[in-house]
Parts: structure tokens; C-alpha cells; sequence
């Protein structure tokens, strides 16, 4: 008996009794939709469009001219390829779910739900893959900043090494769910959790596979990776300097620089681990779920079903939030792509834009004799604030190398 238990292969619901439109009728199978139905519908419409507008923000921000001073490029790609996987998810699985939430059926035909499927699934497993390449790409970073620095350099083999890295484990995510899904029968209508078509496995153990797979290697490697670099960071016992800068420094200012660069990829290591470990809390309760009902053989209430997948999908939309949340340059670059790209107005400008510059790299250099050392503004010295530029003793301090030519001793001395 134990032996034939372990053995039972599960059969798919048949789509047809979950279609809108019976077979061998021509009467819709619609019925009124309810205020429970409603309120399901309306948070996928919203989170849909979280989705799709926050990481369309992410993809054209930070691969701006402006912000490319503050994010080097092997961290760039890697956060591209995680936006416009998450906009392929907000694009092709989420807003599916929006009818059958209506509705309680499947109106858009076996094809479509069988394309669902193996999305639902391929874009999933590629959002854990992306998550620990950047999760090794901070690791080297700030355990290894010499070694990375000399492959980074070489933008043009960054850059085609990172499409190599996502093509290839796109196309291993696509085919590993293409044997599960492509077959009849290996996928299904799920009416109660994602509301949209799920792989369907004919056995538990492949169930149970499937999740702990993508989700226990993933949080290892996360863990591990930000864990041991935010401890060597926290020990200083490496200076971590990832240079992507083409100017020259040379005597005091090289140790200014070495701070900024430090910070620079400690703030950008830090703002990758919060959407690691936003990946792993939001997927943690779906993959108890799903674990728990394959184990059991019961199937979970349909609110906790619902609440655990949505929760889990949720993920393509902190990811965004998380980012805008913990970098103030992304902030603001944000909002002056949205008033002059999106709204059409001017650029808002606040007392650090007319009085500070951080065109050299992030150290804020203040305007002198009315001229902004950015080439970008003029203003006068009267509305420098003393508390955003004493960071800068300017008396005591050299010019910097790309300021020669431009402020000299005798200027700043007669500032």
C-alpha cells in the first residue's frame, strides 16, 4: 500500500469545467461577480500597474546619463535584466488573473493557458536567478575589489558576459518548464490562489521539488553572499574601491575618492540585499504552502491560497519600491525624468541643485564667485547653505585635479 501511494499520478482538472464558455454551448458560463470578487480584482488590476510603471521608472532611470555617475555598469545590467523580468511578469502573467478574479473562470482558451503556464513558472525561476547574480556580483565586489575592478573595466565584456549569463539561464528556465508545461495535462486553471493558469505536477514529489529548488539554493546563496561581504565591509579588512571614474587623482584626494567609491558600493550592496531579503520574506509563505498541500495532499483555504501567491507575484513591485526607497540620487532623478519627461515641465529644483554639484563623482563642491563648478547652473554664493557645504573645508583643501583651470588659490582665498 505505501508503495502504491507513492507511486499515484495525479491527473489535471480538465479546462473545459473551468472555461467561461462550455463546450457544446453557446451561452457564457458568467455569473454576477460579488463584493469578495471584486476587491480580488482590483488588487491585481493595482498591483498589475505597480508593476508595469515602477520598473518601466527603474529601466529608463538608471540607464540615464544622469545617474550612470552613481552606479557602475556590472550592477547596472544585472538590475536591468531583474526590471525587465519583473515588467515581463507585471506584462504577460499578473493582469490574466484580472477576468478569472471577475468571473470565477478561464475566458481565454486552452493556448493561452497553456502559454501561461510555462511563463508563470520560467519568469518566477529567472527572478531567483537573477537575484543571486547580483548577489555573487556584491560579493566579489567587496571581498575581491581588485579582481573585480579589472574585469569591470572592460565594460564591452561586462556587458556581453551579463546577456550570455541571462540568455542562457533564460533559455534553461524556459526549457526545464517547457517539458513540465508543453505536454496536455501539465498544466491547469488555478481558481483559487493565482487566479490564472499554474504548472500542473502529476506527481508531489515533483511538486515539492520544484519549490524547495527555487527556493532553498536561492536563499543560501543570498544569504551567505551579502552576509560575508557586509561582514568584511563591517571589518574594513580589505579598502573596497570599484573606480569608475576617468579622472586622475593623485596625492591627498586619492583617499577621498577611495571613501566615496567605498560608499558607493556599500550603498549599492546594501540596496541589493533589501531586495533579496524582500524576495525572500514575501516568497517564504507560498512556499510553506505549497510544500504543506503536497505533503498532505489537502488543498489550502482559497484566502490563504489567494493572500500567499499574490504576496509572492508582489515581489516584481517592492523590488522597484525597495530601490527607490534606499537611494536618494534614484529619488531625485526620478522625479526629474517624471516632471520633465513624463509631465512636461521644467526640472524641480531644490537648494542642493542650485548650490552643490555632484558632477565630480559625488563629492559636493560649492559654487564659487556665482559660477556652478557643474557647468550646469549659475548662482549666486548668498544661496549656498553652509550646513550642506562645510563638508568641504575649501580653505584648507587643494583643488581638486578637474578644477584646475577653473578656481584657483586666489579665488578661493578671496571667497
Amino acid at each position: 500500500m505505501m508503495m502504491e501511494h507513492k507511486q499515484t499520478i495525479l491527473l489535471a482538472p480538465s479546462l473545459s469545467n473551468s472555461s467561461c464558455w462550455r463546450s457544446g454551448t453557446s451561452d457564457a458560463a458568467w455569473t454576477g461577480p460579488g463584493p469578495g470578487e471584486l476587491i480580488r480584482a482590483a488588487l491585481i488590476l493595482l498591483l498589475s500597474l505597480g508593476i508595469l510603471c515602477a520598473n518601466l521608472l527603474v529601466i529608463c532611470v538608471i540607464n540615464s546619463r544622469q545617474y550612470s555617475k552613481y552606479i557602475h555598469a556590472q550592477p547596472r545590467y544585472l538590475l536591468t535584466s531583474l526590471a525587465s523580468n519583473d515588467l515581463a511578469i507585471g506584462l504577460l502573467v499578473t493582469p490574466f488573473g484580472f477576468l478569472p478574479a471577475v468571473y470565477g473562470c478561464w475566458p481565454y482558451g486552452e493556448v493561452v493557458c497553456q502559454i501561461q503556464a510555462l511563463l508563470r513558472g520560467a519568469l518566477t525561476q529567472q527572478s531567483a536567478v537573477i537575484l543571486v547574480c547580483m548577489a555573487i556580483d556584491r560579493y566579489v565586489c567587496m571581498l575581491h575589489p581588485h579582481r573585480y575592478h579589472k574585469h569591470s573595466s572592460k565594460r564591452y565584456y561586462m556587458r556581453q558576459g551579463c546577456v550570455a549569463v541571462m540568455s542562457t539561464t533564460w533559455i534553461a528556465s524556459v526549457a526545464i518548464f517547457g517539458v513540465l508545461v508543453l505536454p496536455r495535462g501539465g498544466y491547469y486553471f488555478n481558481g483559487s490562489g493565482l487566479l490564472a493558469c499554474d504548472p500542473f505536477f502529476a506527481r508531489a514529489s515533483l511538486r515539492i521539488l520544484a519549490c524547495c529548488c527555487f527556493y532553498f539554493p536561492t536563499t543560501m546563496v543570498l544569504m551567505y553572499c551579502y552576509g560575508s561581504a557586509f561582514h568584511v565591509n563591517k571589518l574594513r579588512l580589505k579598502r573596497v574601491v570599484c573606480v569608475n571614474t576617468p579622472e586622475v587623482v593623485s596625492g591627498g584626494h586619492i583617499e577621498r575618492l577611495v571613501a566615496h567609491e567605498r560608499r558607493l558600493s556599500t550603498s549599492a550592496s546594501r540596496t541589493m540585499a533589501a531586495m533579496s531579503l524582500g524576495f525572500i520574506v514575501m516568497v517564504t509563505p507560498w512556499t510553506i504552502q505549497e510544500v504543506v498541500a503536497a505533503c498532505t495532499g489537502s488543498k489550502p483555504p482559497p484566502f490563504l491560497d489567494f493572500l500567499a501567491t499574490w504576496l509572492a507575484l508582489s515581489n516584481s513591485f517592492w523590488n522597484p519600491f525597495l530601490y527607490w526607497l534606499l537611494n536618494n540620487h534614484f529619488r531625485r532623478i526620478s522625479r526629474e525624468f517624471l516632471y520633465t519627461k513624463i509631465l512636461c515641465r521644467s526640472k524641480p529644483l531644490g537648494t542642493k541643485q542650485h548650490c552643490c554639484s555632484t558632477s565630480t563623482g559625488g563629492l559636493d563642491v560649492c559654487s564659487i564667485a556665482g559660477i556652478d563648478l557643474s557647468g550646469l547652473e549659475r548662482c549666486s554664493m548668498e544661496r549656498c547653505s553652509m550646513a550642506r557645504c562645510s563638508s568641504l573645508s575649501l580653505t584648507n583643501t587643494p583643488p581638486l585635479p578637474w578644477e584646475t583651470g577653473h578656481v584657483t588659490h586666489g579665488d578661493v582665498a578671496s571667497t
